[in-house]
Formats: structure tokens, sequence, C-alpha cells
């Protein structure tokens, strides 16, 4: 009750400023002012709007460009137009206002949202990268991790997945520095929130930071790089309506092809035989399924029942006069799965407004609404497992018994995919996200502001799931088994997310505008609450000085102070302060010829240093954790403490030839410190037999370069751009534990093992040398693993000491992606235009692993299920094929599935990410403008030399849910409409 009460005082108190604020104009003495609007080339304007600041007073122009307004007292006009800049002009003094518009420039980075203020683009010093708004809009994107492919320097998305509700990938901002969570941090409007379900019809800008420069500005979490998002808004006096919509359907990029029903028996008995074991089928086996009386199960084709479908609707309604703007967002994306199941849909709604309370004083009051709605098959929970079964059946297995019974279907280990779908019962998710985010700003004068920002975040989440019972029959039609009738909900742990946030700004121009000073100081407190009573608490101070001195030196300062209730006490508060500098070089005296001839416009050199820091960790990882036995599973660290990152940007921008050549190149230097490792081994000291605790330990280098180039130009009724980028960072491990000389072996995972001089989530395996071709060969070496057999694996034997054991194991190399590139092209024609971009790997190691490479699953028990791919068996090795790819067919416990560089294939690529070519008509009717309709094909073509189904992979260093099937990874084609109505 008496939160309802604070609002409903805070609605009528606005609702009083409101009034009195127009009521002060009414009783004033009124005046008329004209004038005329035109644009920089002379036309007249006509719909220009004509307001009064502050007030919901004004008027149109007509078709010469004419107005008439009549103004209760002296005030600002505002004049805006779509497609044009605004102006502000104060009124006093004058009965004639002229005012011409200049075209809103489509560079959208002459301003850059930095932090929490805007600084303009020429004053920047540190390393700074804008997402192009008007090309994603376009595309086909469900998530919008999807955007980052390819489109920035220094920027990886390596999509993954295709699944309906699943992240596609991490979005990575120069390299991986830690052992916790790489993803950056990302600023929706002020609020820390995730962007995976923006739809990107709600979004105005992306600026991504990318060095410590300016990402210490958020200190404690800047440290992974910080992505700053401002959704869309509404503008003065122009109501209208855009509507974007599309729908796409998807196709499978490369399934795996496996050997049929004849092959796989012939193949599995030649295996028994080589293994010294009786053959499993028999030759009147054999020849029914040659003559088709025994069919060859595709199990794959039949889990997928339908082409994979998607559409999509978004709709920005925006206006505005004197007493403020507003833009209201809906959104509605369905997204179908490849069975009748499976699928999401999700619903949004954001409502931006900005309300001039007074003068100089104006709330910007946002709210949101999402809710994303799973449907999930039960035996396909995590989205991936229906295919993993279907992996693991080999072709002789059928479907059903050849009955008259329904829905016989025959159990193989209790396993039946399509069974599964029809019978093994269904899940529902729900997701729901709500926002509020209040930023009241006064302004002091033209130059000092004062900002406060309150925003509440909640997310909740539940599932419910469902399958009714069901019997299965076996052969002779007596009941065998029983899927039991299952029914419930639960209920997901709801996270609220409370942000207060005080700011100062103050932008003035100095010595006659020659130089600019911008200042910004603030404090910020966040709270996140959970309902399994975990709470974290964050407290920071800060500031920045950005000075442009004549427009040809610049200097960005930073500080901020940060305290995190993640860490022990004494230990909870960390400094993060960065510098950077500049010099415009084209603006010295001594180049204006070579800038007048447009020969070189703009030439910027640019350096940064800063430390920045890292708690994207679980709260309560310093504390003793005991079990419910009384023993300690958790050893207690008081002194656990930030991870820490020190980097250093240099950086050069250049613009020539009549502003037609852009060009950027950076280097940079990331280096990590006192790593955060929370699963680090303990000895069990107390008499326990599991210890672990968190720890401050190990040291990361990431260093690499960048390089942008575009080319614009026109000839005749042709515009086009051509535009290229190429990266590449090298990481490196400086110290794996307390000291130089310290080897890691992670818990859990005997294939991570770190020191000194190697990469991150390296590869640490055998050296091969060929296969073992006789048993006399086999005989005659010592360094060789127990049972083996011809057609194995031959291990190096590193040390020479006659065994091959763990000691024999070298680095492989890293999983990284290497030599980035990606190329992109523009093309427009009077009203058709086109686009492409192709993104790249050019170096890369990717380890095969699972079913994608070996002959059977690999399951640690019977190491039989599943069939071979066509392609290890056309390239496996026997007495016909001595020098082959791959090692022997095998069935059961083998050495040849060790990690080796036998396993390590060419993950290089080129991928075509975008396909595009659209028409815009001008005008439908007089209310219906920019219609463009346009075709997307997205992921449509893959050049590669990898033997896996899809390089564009993940690189975490672990096989968890790669190679031993998933869903599969698509291709899709959308058609869409764009178009605003007035």
């Amino acid at each position: 009750m008496r939160s309802n009460n604070f609002f409903s005082v805070l609605w009528h108190l606005l609702l009083v400023l409101l009034l009195t604020s127009n009521c002060q104009y009414a009783f004033a003495q009124q005046r008329r002012i004209m004038g005329k609007v035109r644009n920089t080339d002379n036309v007249p304007l006509s719909k220009v709007s004509v307001l009064i600041r502050g007030t919901n007073i004004g008027t149109l122009t007509n078709e010469k460009g004419e107005y008439e307004i009549t103004i209760p007292q002296e005030g600002v006009l505002i004049f805006s137009s779509i497609g044009y800049v605004s102006q502000e002009i104060a009124t006093e003094g004058k009965q004639t206002i002229n005012v011409t518009l200049a075209l809103e420039s489509k560079n959208i980075d002459e301003v850059v949202v930095t932090g929490y203020s805007q600084i303009d683009r020429q004053h920047v010093a540190s390393s700074v990268a804008q997402l192009d708004m008007d090309k994603t809009k376009t595309r086909p994107i469900h998530k919008m991790e999807e955007a980052f492919s390819g489109t920035l320097p220094g920027v990886m998305m390596m999509r993954s997945s295709n699944l309906p509700g699943e992240v596609p990938g991490i979005v990575n901002i120069r390299g991986i520095s830690t052992l916790k969570d790489a993803a950056p941090l990302v600023i929706v409007d002020g609020m820390e929130q995730s962007m995976t379900d923006l739809d990107p019809n709600q979004i105005k800008s992306i600026t991504v930071l990318k060095d410590a420069a300016s990402a210490s500005l958020y200190g404690s979490r800047g440290a992974n790089g910080v992505i700053i998002i401002e959704t869309e808004r509404g503008y003065t006096g122009q109501f209208k309506v855009d509507v974007n919509t599309w729908t796409a359907f998807d196709r499978p990029i490369k399934l795996p092809e496996f050997v049929d029903a004849v092959r796989y028996m012939r193949l599995h008995n030649a295996t028994r035989e080589h293994q010294g074991q009786t053959p499993l089928f028999s030759e009147e086996d054999i020849r029914k399924a040659e003559s088709g009386e025994t069919p060859s199960v595709n199990w794959l084709d039949e889990v997928i029942q339908r082409n994979a479908y998607s559409y999509n609707t978004n709709a920005n309604i925006s206006g505005g006069g004197g007493v403020g703007t507003f833009n209201l967002m809906l959104g509605h994306n369905k997204e179908n799965g490849l069975n009748d199941v499976e699928g999401t849909q999700k619903f949004s709604a954001r409502f931006n407004t900005n309300i001039n309370i007074a003068d100089r004083f104006v709330l910007l009051a946002d709210f949101y609404a999402h809710r994303l709605q799973v449907n999930r098959l039960m035996a396909n929970d995590d989205g991936h497992g229906l295919y993993q079964l279907a992996w693991r059946m080999n072709p002789t297995q059928q479907i059903y018994y050849d009955s008259d019974l329904p829905d016989h279907y025959i159990l193989h280990n209790n396993i039946n995919p399509i069974a599964s779908i029809e019978k093994g019962g269904i899940k529902n998710y729900m997701h729901d996200r709500s926002t509020i985010n209040l930023r009241p700003r006064y302004n002091i004068n033209n130059n000092l502001s004062v900002e406060g920002n309150v925003s509440y975040m909640i997310n909740k989440s539940a599932n419910k799931y469902k399958r009714s019972t069901f019997k299965f029959f076996d052969g002779d039609g007596a009941p065998s088994t029983i899927w039991s009738n299952s029914v419930g909900a639960e209920q997901g742990v709801s996270q609220s997310q409370l942000t207060a946030r005080a700011l100062i700004n103050y932008t003035r121009g100095i010595r006659q505008d020659k130089d600019k000073l911008y200042f910004l100081l603030g404090s910020e407190v966040m709270s996140h609450v959970y309902t399994d009573y975990r709470e974290i608490n964050k407290a920071s101070f800060f500031g920045k000085l950005n000075y442009s001195f004549d427009n040809r030196y610049i200097l960005e300062a930073t500080g901020r102070y940060d305290g995190s209730s993640k860490f022990a006490p004494g230990h909870k508060w960390g400094f993060f302060p960065s510098v950077a500098l500049a010099w415009n070089v084209h603006n010295e005296a001594f180049m204006e010829e070579v800038k007048s001839s447009g020969v070189l416009t703009n030439l910027k050199f640019r350096a940064s240093w800063g430390k920045i820091g890292n708690e994207n960790v679980d709260p309560y990882l310093w504390q003793e954790i005991v079990n419910n036995w009384g023993w300690t599973m958790r050893v207690p660290n008081p002194l656990f403490t930030w991870e820490k990152q020190r980097q250093w940007n240099f950086g050069v921008d250049i613009a020539a030839l009549q502003d037609r050549l852009s060009f950027t190149a950076e280097v940079y230097n990331k280096y990590s410190y006192d790593l955060i490792y929370d699963n680090f081994p303990v000895p069990p000291l107390t008499g326990s037999y599991y210890l672990e605790s968190a720890v401050n330990i190990g040291e990361v280098e990431n260093k690499g370069w960048e390089i942008s180039a575009k080319w614009s130009d026109k000839i005749g009724n042709v515009e086009y751009s051509i535009g290229g980028m190429l990266y590449d960072n090298t990481n490196k491990i400086m110290k794996a534990g307390y000291t130089e000389a310290d080897t890691l072996v992670f818990k859990g995972n005997p294939d991570k093992v770190w020191y000194k001089g190697i990469s991150l989530d390296n590869y640490y395996g055998f050296q091969t040398d060929g296969y073992f071709q006789s048993q006399a060969e086999i005989d005659a070496t010592s360094a060789k693993f127990p049972n083996t057999l011809p057609g194995d694996i031959k291990y190096v034997d590193q040390n020479g000491d006659g065994i091959i054991n763990d000691a024999d194991r070298v680095n492989l190399g890293d999983p990284y992606p290497h030599l980035n590139y990606s190329l992109s092209l523009d093309l427009k024609y009077k009203r058709w235009d086109f686009s492409f971009l192709g993104q790249g790997v050019g170096k890369r190691k990717v380890r095969l692993v699972g079913q994608e490479a070996f002959p059977v699953l690999m399951d640690g028990s019977s190491n039989s299920l599943g069939a071979p791919r066509t392609y290890y068996d056309d390239n496996s090795w026997s007495p016909e094929n001595p020098n082959s790819r791959f090692p022997r067919l095998w069935l059961g416990n083998t050495t040849n599935a060790y990690l080796s560089d036998l396993w390590m294939s060419n993950g290089a690529y080129f991928r075509v990410k975008m396909l595009q070519i659209g028409y815009t008509f001008p005008m439908v009717g007089k209310a219906i403008k920019n219609v463009r309709l346009y075709f997307n094909a997205q992921d449509a073509f893959t050049f590669t030399k990898y033997e896996g189904l899809e390089p564009e992979i993940g690189w975490d260093g672990s096989t968890r849910n790669r190679g031993n099937g998933g869903y599969p990874r698509m291709a899709t084609y959308s058609l869409g409409l764009r178009a605003t109505i007035l």
C-alpha cells in the first residue's frame, strides 16, 4: 500500500508541475513570430515541426516552408523534421526567425556514447567502435549476439548453435583473459542487462569500448570489454510508426552422413574379427539389408520432421510535443524448430518517454517488459539430447516392429528417438523480465547538468512438464516397458537488480570554443537479490576528464573506486585508473594545405593505458562451506580479491581522398593477473575426501593488432562502399601458479594443463608418428600401450623411457581463431540496394572429437554405439590403406581416442554471413513512406577444409555438447518489409 501511495503522489505531483508549467504561458503577454525553414540547398521544407520547448504549443510549416506561431512569453523554439538535424533557437528580441536545417548525418559515430555521457568523435582518445544499426535491423536476428559476427575489428562471435531459444555464442572482445565468465559487460540505457533478447529494431546505437581507457569507467566489470546500447526514443513533433517484419526459413548447412545398414554390418564384423572377436551379423542379415527386406534407417532424417521457420514483427510508435516525447516499441518473434513441438515465442514491449517538467528539468522514464516462451521435448530438454540419441543409433535398428499394433515402437536399450518425440512428453519454459528506468536531469545552465538514475529489473522463470503413461510391447506383443506418467511444475530462482546513480556532467567550450572540456563525476550503488537467499552488493565512485586543446591535443583521464561484496573483508575495494592521449595531426597548421586539398582530411594518433578489474564470479567463494555431516568442503580464503588487468593501446585513424577512404589500425596488450580459480584442489588435511578453495592464481597476456579500411564513392547513379578488416590476438600464460615454474592441472579436465608459455585452453596431448602397420612392428616397439593392434596410433616417446604415459604429453597448440577477417560490399542504384558480408578465419586448430571424429560413441563403457561417418570409413586404416588419415575402426576400449595431434583439423574457413538485396518505394499513398522490400540470405555459403561438420564453433577448450550430436547449424533465408507511416 505504501508503494502505491508513493506512486500516486508522484503521479499527481508530475501532473501539477506540467499544468503549472503550461499555465504560466496562458497568462503571459502573447506575440507572433514568423519565418521560413529551408534545407542547405535553399529548398523550402514543408511539415517541419515548430514547437515551444517545455510546452505542447506548436505548428507546422506549409508547402513554402513558412510558419507563424503565437508565443505566450519568451522561450526557445525547436525546429525538427525527419531526416534533418533539429535546431533550438531562443525567441528573445526576435520577430522573424529563419532556419536552415542540415541533413542528419548517416555517420553515426560523430557523437559517441562512451560511458555516462556523450563525446564528440573527434575528441575521443580511446579505442571505441560502433555497430552499423541500419544493416543490423534488416537481418533475421533472433539474438543480438549474431550482429557481432564479422562486423567490428577485435570483436569476435563464433556462432555455434541455431537452437531456438539458445544463445548463439559468446561475444569476445580482444581475446580470453580469465578462467571465469569472459562475456563483456552490457549496459542498456544506463542499466546492466543481457543483450540476448533485445530486438535490434528497438536499438538506436551500439558502442563497444575495447581498451582500458574507455572501459575503466566501469572498473570492476570492464575487464572483458563493455558494450553500451542506447534504445530508440521519440522526437519532438514527429508522430510516426516504423514497421519492420520478416519471415524466414532455416536449412541445415551440413548433416553427418553415416554409413548405411549393409556397410555398417560388414564394417562391424570386420572390426570384431580384427580385434579377435566373433562377428555379430550373419550373411543372412546382410542379404536382407541388401534386398531392402531390412530397411536402412537414417535416424537423423527421421527426427527432423519439418523445415524450421520463423517470423518477426516490430512496430515503433513515436512522437512528441512540448511536454515531451515518447516511443512505444512492440515486438513479436516466433521461432520454430525441426519438429512439431519445439520452438520459442517472444513478446516485448518498451516504452521510452522524455517528460519536460520545466524548462531545464527533464525526466527520462523507460519501461520494458519481455516474455520468452520455450517449448522442448522432455527427451530434448537442453535442445541437443534428441539429436545425440539419433546419432547413437545405427542404421540396422528399426523404429517399429512389423505388426498391426499401433505405435509399436522398438526400444534399443530403452532408446527410441521417434518414440521420445511422440510419447516422451513435453516441457515448457517461461522467462519474464521487467524493468523500470528513471533518469531525471536538471540542466543548471547550458554547460552544467545534474543527473540521477534509479532503475529496477526483475527476472523470473518457471517451467512445467507433462508425459502421459505409455506402454511398450515386445515383438511378441507382450508388455515390456512402461514410460510412466510424469506431471509437474517448477519455479525458477528469481533475480532482482536495483541500481541508483548520481552524476554531474560539465561540458564547456573554452577560449572562444577553441578548446572543449568534458567532466564527469558520479557515484553508483547496485544490489542483486535472489530468491535462493543470495545477495550481491556493489558500490562505486568514479570520475572522468576529457580535454581537447585547440582540437589538436586530447587528454582523457578516468578513475573508479569499486567495492564488491563478493570478496573477503579487507579486499573488497579496488582502484582502477586510466589515461589516454590523442593528437589530431590534421588540425596542425603545417597540415592545412594537405587538408584543404582533400588528400588527407583526418589523421589522429591515439595512445592509452589503464587498469581494470573483473568480479564475474559467484558470491561467497571466500567463505567456508560445511556439508550436512560437518565436513569442510570449501576452505575459506581471507585473501580472496579482485582479478585485475593492465592494458595499453596504440591506434591511428586516417581519412583521405575527400573522405572516400577511411583507415584504422591498432595494437594492444592486455596483462591479467590474480586470476580467479574457484575450484582449486586442497589436500584433505581435515579428513574430508573432497576439498577445494577459491584463489587468485596465475597471469595471462593477450596481445594483438587490428586493421580496418573502407572505401566509399559514387560512379554515376551507383553509390558503393567496400570495406574489410583483419585482426589477430595471441594468448599466453605468463604464470600458471604462484611462481613461473608452476604447472597447473585443472580439476575434472586432465586435458587442460597450464604452464608458462602456452595459451589458455591449450590442447595438451600426444604427438603421433603414423600407425603400427603389423604385429611384428608392435612387438619390436617398447613404447606402446597394452593391447595395441595393427592400425592403432603410434605415439611419440618424448622422454625416451620406453613408456607412453602423461609425461609424454606436450602442447599441441591453442583452439583460438587467428587472422580473423571480414569483407563487405554495399551498392545502391536508384531505388535498388545490395549488401554483402563475408567473415572468415585464416588460421585455427580445431579438435575432432566424439562421433564426429571417432567411428563409435566413446561413452566410457561399451564404446560401440552409433555408426561411423562415411568420411571416417573412406579414410580409415586398413592393410590396403596403410597411409590413411584416421586409425582403424574399433569397438570397445581403445587408446586411439586420446588427445593427440592426429585429431587436430584445419579450422580455417570463409563464410558468406549475409547477402541482401532490396528495393525501396519512396511513397505508397499519402501516409506510407520508404517502403522497402528485401531478401536476405544468412550463412548461405561456407568454404572450408575442416573435417568436422561446423568450423564456426566456440573455443572454451572443452568437448561438452560437441562432437556427439546436437541441433544442426542452419543457413537462414528471409523476406522482409520495412515502412514508415506518417
